[in-house]
């Protein structure tokens, strides 16, 4: 019986990276971007989130350079065609805005400026 007990806790704890891994996504970031107060290089970036509450979640974004910022967004549902990443440019600084997986899509909540 403990056997069965541990080699089901070992299966458990081997299941853990998978379930992990359905909260994130590979991006590419098109030129340097900013959020928040961070600067991003651009290049491959790869993004994970937890679900805080409702549709709050809180994004890490991990770039090539080993540069890490986490900030909150918000959840939207809907389905994509591929990933992508939507910026946008204020008083001549590129801002990352969202971020669109296949099966959802996360607003990213910082404060910037106001779009023009």
């Amino acid at each position: 019986m403990k056997r069965i007990l541990g080699l089901g806790l070992f299966l458990a704890l081997l299941s853990l990276p998978l379930l992990a891994a359905k909260n994130s996504q590979k991006f590419l970031l098109p030129s340097d971007v900013r959020v928040g107060d961070v600067q991003l290089q651009g290049g491959p970036c790869e993004v994970t989130w937890t679900h805080a509450s409702g549709s709050q979640v809180q994004l890490t974004i991990k770039t090539q350079d080993k540069k890490t910022v986490t900030i909150p967004a918000r959840l939207v549902e809907g389905k994509h065609s591929t990933a992508a990443v939507q910026t946008y440019v204020a008083n001549g600084v590129t801002y990352l805005r969202e971020l669109d997986t296949t099966k959802e899509g996360f607003v990213l909540q910082d404060r910037v400026p106001d779009m023009k």
